[in-house]
């Protein structure tokens, strides 16, 4: 019987809730959004955004902390936190202008330099950082439980990880024996 694959840093982005999620996601802002815009497709990227986030961060995490060649080992504490951490993000920037206008911008950065690559590839300008669409929605709060898809998918696979390092106690032929009698 094959057994799954143990973990290593950055291992939770490809279980396949994950690779759906981030698919919904591309498919969703790239596509569905501006066929059938909706109450429903935009609440579907927050859906999916938040199953991925969180395992997102927790893979950056672990990929720093071994970075120093320490010893893998995948952490429930920095799941939960990652897990907060985006549940508290996600709440301010669907109930706070300040916050969301700081979303905005900051997402167009981290897009500026794909938007460069595709604009220079076309033999355009380099274009200017702009902020992405956002709007302040706290009706958006309804898809906060996907955060416990996440919590869930790390939770499991913390508890592979710990059940691979623990070490294995081998009895010697008949010891058991011995020790009911």
């Amino acid at each position: 019987m094959s057994r799954a694959p143990e973990p290593f840093p950055g291992s939770a982005l490809l279980h396949p809730v994950v690779l759906g999620a981030v698919g919904l996601l591309i498919l969703n802002d790239h596509v569905l959004k501006a066929r059938w815009p909706s109450w429903w497709t935009g609440k579907l990227s927050d859906l999916a955004g938040l199953v991925m986030f969180p395992l997102l961060l927790q893979a950056l995490w672990e990929v720093a902390a071994t970075r120093g060649g320490r010893r893998f080992q995948a952490s429930r504490a920095v799941l939960v936190a990652c897990v907060v951490l985006t549940g508290l993000c996600f709440t301010a920037v669907k109930t706070s202008a300040l916050a969301g206008g700081a979303w905005q911008w900051s997402l167009g950065l981290l897009q500026w330099p794909f938007r460069c690559v595709w604009a220079l590839a076309q033999g355009h300008r380099v274009p200017s950082v702009l902020p992405v669409e956002h709007v302040v929605d706290v009706t958006d709060l309804l898809t906060l439980p996907s955060l416990l898809v996440a919590l869930a998918l790390g939770w499991h696979r913390c508890g592979k990880a710990s059940e691979s390092t623990k070490p294995q106690v081998r009895e010697e032929p008949g010891a058991s024996s011995q020790r009911d009698a």
